[in-house]
């Protein structure tokens, strides 16, 4: 039940900042903080795991965007990166030390979709070029 609440207050902070700021896409910090394949860090959501491509779009759904994930989804495979279709992105806690990282993936989230989320970094409707970039990256 607390994690319910959590994720409500989450969303209703991730709107309200959509709806303050009266815009779409990244910001100019965001920008600032993009590595070269345009990927921000994001906070990754509970249950994430490393070196895994997370897809986050509707699933089962005949909208362009979904269709774009399963495309970006089935390209990946090809190219023998792992990745996970979702709908879903929680993060049960909120600390200090997560807000912004939050806020981040939020903001990703609001772009145009799929967001893709990877060790720590995300992005939103990249191609499968970007992602395979990114997954290839030494940190």
């Amino acid at each position: 039940m607390r994690t319910l609440k959590v994720l409500a207050a989450i969303a209703a902070l991730a709107i309200g900042v959509h709806v303050w700021h009266g815009r779409h896409g990244p910001t100019r910090d965001m920008l600032a903080l993009a590595d070269s394949n345009g990927f921000v860090p994001v906070q990754m959501p509970d249950g994430s795991t490393r070196d895994t491509v997370l897809i986050l779009a509707p699933v089962n759904c005949p909208s362009d965007g979904a269709k774009r994930a399963d495309a970006l989804s089935s390209r990946l495979r090809e190219l023998g990166i792992p990745n996970i279709r979702s709908s879903q992105y929680s993060v049960s806690t909120l600390t200090q030390g997560n807000r912004e990282g939050v806020k981040r993936a939020f903001a990703v989230m609001n772009g145009q979709i799929p967001a893709v989320m990877l060790n720590g970094r995300g992005k939103a409707n990249p191609t499968a070029n970007e992602v395979a970039t990114e997954y290839r990256r030494d940190d």
